[in-house]
């Protein structure tokens, strides 16, 4: 067997890699956080960026170099350890077969522990095999095995030794799994600064990038990864869009740039996968106003081609006359998320400053209808307001991770949309029962009749211990109908225990809960916390 690591070969182009990227630090990405900058309107720009995918096209070709000039196959593999230098729990096999060959690589699981497979369809004789899954700080054992059309198979066994976590890494503490009730998969845990990472249902950390990640880590519909970042030249800003694969190789790249704005926040919660390919990313316009525009950006040359600003949709005084938080930034709407629904052919925008989740057109803006209480709200949206139904009936607070869901009642009147309420009164809502909980809820919209009513939630019984203040999701989970919910910026029950919670559910009327991890490591203002997962 024979194993080459690339250290010295790779090791000048992997360099410049890392320099052209910046780690994450401990700069406020909160709410409340510094100064824009300067005043005025500033200039923005959203342009495609070629620089990092040049600079891992020199890494290819040494790889492909090196390989050239050996003899791999199927026992002697060519094998390098994070290829990309963005994915260190990663690696990537490359051999020849004389027979056409179907390929499954198999990382086992330690001590016990959960064993990472997949199968790459399609009989070949040259073969490029991604390795995924593989543990921190461990000599790991991956299993190749080969079968031939016919059926005759063979197997190879190869060690990929791993460094450790970063120092600075997050805790992940198991608190409770019940592996047959879960959802397969990893989970990943996508935090407002720094590591992105996936777990296992033992809570094991079996994939993580080293570039600073904020908020943005989707899947795609090609089965890549939407990834927010910074480049080198703004250190701090989160300001770059990457499309990539799980080894950490960058097939897009669009740059955002605004003259005036010097906070973290250029590209801030959300990049979503339009019907058309393109990206819609909530961004920085440059005014004086904050986190109330989106950008619809090209997903060939990473320009940007189409433009919807809340600031057009509703009145000046709803800006102008806001002072609910962060209002001396200009932060009046503060848009956590975005989501396009194919049935209806619109997007769903999540605004925490204005407790509302607001159903419109795209590209037009033209507003369907809000989900919010009706206090305060300008006479030409009282239409749009939906009316609640039932007694226990309670709307969202400070709302984040808006989602439409397959269809729960065979009704095509209805849409059932879950969101994570964080139940903090900013401008309208019940402020008696503000901060009391936080939880994830199920809504199911009558659009002829314009009514709401909820069907189900999770997080009221466990009361002030699930709290969070800012940050949440709440995801459906397909294949099982569970329900993946993160209060991120949790206290617990003495409210000094500073940690994300995520907690996965059955979508039962009596949810219970069948996975659950505990984040910690991060202190209040470092902004740290997962975000989503």
């Amino acid at each position: 067997m024979k194993k080459l690591i690339m250290g010295v070969l790779l090791g000048a182009v992997v360099a410049g890699i890392i320099v052209f990227l910046v780690t994450a630090d401990n700069e406020e990405f909160g709410y409340g956080s510094d100064d824009n900058g300067e005043e005025g309107e500033g200039e923005r720009t959203v342009e495609g960026d070629s620089e990092l995918m040049e600079e891992q096209d020199g890494v290819s070709e040494v790889i492909q170099s090196s390989y050239s000039q050996g003899d791999y196959n199927f026992d002697e593999p060519l094998v390098i350890e994070d290829p990309y230098g963005a994915a260190p729990l990663t690696a990537l096999a490359k051999f020849e077969t004389d027979e056409a060959q179907e390929i499954t690589v198999t990382v086992e699981g330690r001590d016990g522990g959960e064993e990472i497979s997949n199968t790459f369809d399609g009989y070949e004789t040259e073969h490029e095999i991604p390795i995924l899954g593989l543990y921190p700080d461990h000599d790991n054992t991956v299993v190749l095995e080969a079968e031939t059309d016919d059926g005759e198979t063979s197997e190879t066994e190869l060690t990929v030794t791993t460094d450790p976590l970063p120092d600075n890494f997050l805790d992940t503490e198991l608190v409770e799994a019940d592996e047959q009730r879960m959802e397969n998969g990893l989970t990943f845990i996508i935090p407002s600064g720094e590591y992105a990472y996936g777990v296992d249902s033992n809570g094991e950390v079996r994939w993580y990038s080293s570039m600073p990640n904020s908020h943005v880590f989707q899947r795609l519909e090609n089965d890549k990864l939407v990834f927010l970042t910074q480049k080198v030249e703004q250190s701090g800003q989160y300001n770059l869009i990457l499309e990539m694969d799980m080894l950490g190789q960058v097939s897009f790249g669009s740059y955002i740039d605004v003259s005036n704005f010097e906070n973290w926040g250029v590209v801030h919660h959300d990049v979503i996968e339009l019907p058309n390919d393109n990206f819609l990313a909530t961004d920085h316009d440059g005014s004086e106003y904050i986190e109330d525009d989106m950008v619809e950006i090209d997903r060939e040359t990473g320009d940007m081609v189409d433009e919807l600003n809340m600031k057009d949709i509703f009145p000046e005084e709803m800006y102008e006359d806001y002072d609910g938080a962060s209002a001396d930034e200009g932060d009046w709407f503060h848009q956590n998320a975005v989501w396009y629904d194919e049935n209806d052919d619109d997007i769903l925008v999540s605004s925490r400053h204005q407790d509302a989740i607001v159903d419109m057109s795209y590209p037009d803006g033209e507003v369907e209808w809000i989900l919010a209480d009706h206090e305060g709200w300008p006479e030409e949206f009282e239409d749009n307001l939906l009316e609640p139904q039932g007694e226990d009936f309670k709307f969202p607070g400070g709302p984040h991770a808006i989602m439409t869901l397959p269809d729960q009642d065979d009704d095509p009147e209805t849409t059932d949309v879950m969101l994570f309420d964080n139940n903090i009164s900013i401008v309208r809502g019940d402020e008696g029962q503000s901060e009391e909980f936080s939880r994830a809820v199920q809504y199911r919209i009558n659009t002829e009749e314009m009514t709401v009513e909820e069907v189900w939630s999770y997080g009221e019984d466990r009361g002030e211990a699930f709290f969070s203040n800012i940050v949440g999701d709440a995801d459906y989970l397909e294949e099982s109908g569970n329900r993946l919910i993160t209060s991120g910026h949790a206290f617990g029950e003495e409210g000094d225990d500073l940690h994300s919670r995520i907690v996965e559910t059955t979508g039962d009327e009596e949810a219970e809960v069948v996975y659950e991890l505990k984040i910690s490591g991060f202190e209040e203002g470092e902004s740290r916390q997962a975000y989503r997962a």
